[in-house]
């Protein structure tokens, strides 16, 4: 660029100590450098030379105009509050655990979970833990959270939700001893 052309100019405010660490490394600070002209060229939707040059004995250009950086910033991971879907308190439904086979060394527990009222699968939220079933049925239909004595393969469990009969059977193969 010739001395006479006219430029936009972008400010980039940098925290001191994080400055310092770009002034050691100069592989580092082209890092910062390219970072920055990518973030620029996404928030303006421009396209900017990367032929820039470091200042030496300046940090600025012009006059430096007084910056509000915000210094209270709101968390990082906040707590929300539960949103009251129903003010129905849900059921635990009835169910059967069954073994199979049913005399000795388990391959499969077989759970059959009746849920009357329950028009598809899509209301249902199912975790299949190694000892442990939680089942939902939206809208605070139902709720069931049971343990059971076998550990249990999650990966290779499946479930299946009748819709005539509206009966889940989760099918849950026992880890072999």
């Amino acid at each position: 660029m010739s001395g006479s052309q006219n430029c936009t100019a972008y400010d980039v405010v940098i925290n001191q100590d994080f400055f310092q660490k770009c002034q050691k490394d100069p592989l580092f600070q082209q890092f910062v450098i390219l970072v920055s002209l990518e973030g620029l060229e996404n928030k303006y939707n421009l396209e900017l030379s990367r032929a820039w040059k470091v200042l030496k004995n300046r940090k600025f250009l012009g006059s430096v105009s007084e910056q509000n950086i915000r210094t209270k910033s709101r968390p990082v991971i906040q707590e929300l509050q539960p949103r009251v879907e129903s003010t129905v308190t849900p059921k635990r439904p009835e169910f059967t655990l069954l073994v199979e086979p049913p005399a000795g060394d388990p391959e499969y527990l077989v759970a059959e979970i009746k849920l009357p009222g329950v028009p598809s699968s899509r209301s249902l939220v199912l975790d299949v833990g190694e000892d442990r079933l939680v089942l939902t049925a939206r809208p605070s239909l139902f709720h069931l959270d049971i343990f059971h004595p076998f550990l249990i393969e999650q990966e290779n469990s499946f479930a299946q939700y009748n819709t005539s009969t509206q009966i889940l059977t989760v099918n849950m193969p026992v880890v072999s001893p």
